[in-house]
């Protein structure tokens, strides 16, 4: 009796192995048989990952116009503009198009990666009037991507531009000079300005890309960074003359950053809390 039992068991045990085996053999080859499904599946996820970003920085920059969501979606890697339509976000609202890179891969059963592809997922974007939304992976409109100027970047220079001035003093030629030795892209803006024995330099990449610098003496130089709020429209500007005044420098506290963006977010923005 005892041997029938085994045998039986022994028996349901090969059966369920060999069900699990064979369900298996069948999703791998369901799964080989749809790569292309995996991969679009796949890479529309890591799209809608960058147009997360995309939207994270237009509330970050506290965007209404056309014209600042085109140029602020171009600015991301992998993401192309093909239209926008609307003027502004209180008015007709703004609707958007963009069309992104996501990366696409296709597992086998085991988690092999069988194929993987950059494919082209887009998107709408509806900015206001009354509130916004967003389509994921419509289908893609035909014609070409809108031209978007690309942004410099001053990335990596501080520490290059306090070397550069730190022996040359308070002389604005010296100071031209020493900065012209950077080599920096054309595209960033240069402002110098003396006054008091006191050089000001101020570099400007983008609205919220800006470093000033200010030379007191051969040696004595202070590099700043201001906040993106501090940068936002109607608050400071970057420019030497800001390096000679009261305001360089400064910082503000948490609630005096959370009045600024509050404030800011009107569309002409506000210097109430400066």
């Amino acid at each position: 009796m005892r041997g029938r039992t085994k045998w039986i068991g022994l028996g349901a045990t090969v059966l369920v192995l060999g069900v699990a085996a064979a369900g298996a053999w069948r999703y791998q080859q369901h799964v080989q048989r749809q790569p292309d499904w995996q991969i679009h599946h796949t890479a529309a996820f890591d799209a809608a990952k960058k147009v997360d970003d995309v939207l994270a920085q237009f509330d970050r920059d506290h965007l209404y116009q056309a014209g600042d969501y085109l140029h602020s979606a171009g600015q991301h890697p992998d993401v192309q503009v093909l239209s926008v339509t609307g003027q502004a976000h209180w008015q007709t609202g703004v609707t958007l198009i963009l069309e992104v890179t996501g990366h696409g891969v296709a597992r086998g059963f085991d988690h092999v990666v069988l194929q993987q592809a950059d494919v082209p997922i887009c998107f709408r974007l509806q900015m206001g009037p009354k509130e916004d939304s967003r389509d994921d992976d419509i289908d893609c409109p035909a014609g070409a991507p809108l031209p978007v100027t690309q942004d410099p970047s001053l990335q990596g220079v501080d520490e290059r531009l306090e070397s550069a001035l730190k022996p040359v003093g308070p002389n604005e030629s010296a100071v031209r000079a020493a900065v012209a030795g950077l080599k920096l892209d054309p595209a960033i803006r240069q402002d110098f300005a003396v006054q008091d024995g006191i050089a000001g330099v101020a570099l400007r990449a983008s609205q919220y890309d800006c470093v000033v610098a200010r030379v007191a003496a051969p040696g004595d130089v202070t590099l700043w960074r201001p906040s993106h709020t501090q940068l936002a429209p109607g608050e400071l500007d970057c420019s030497a003359g800001l390096a000679l005044s009261g305001e360089f420098n400064t910082h503000r506290t948490e609630d005096e950053e959370r009045r600024c963006v509050i404030a800011t977010r009107t569309p002409a923005g506000s210097p109430c809390c400066r």
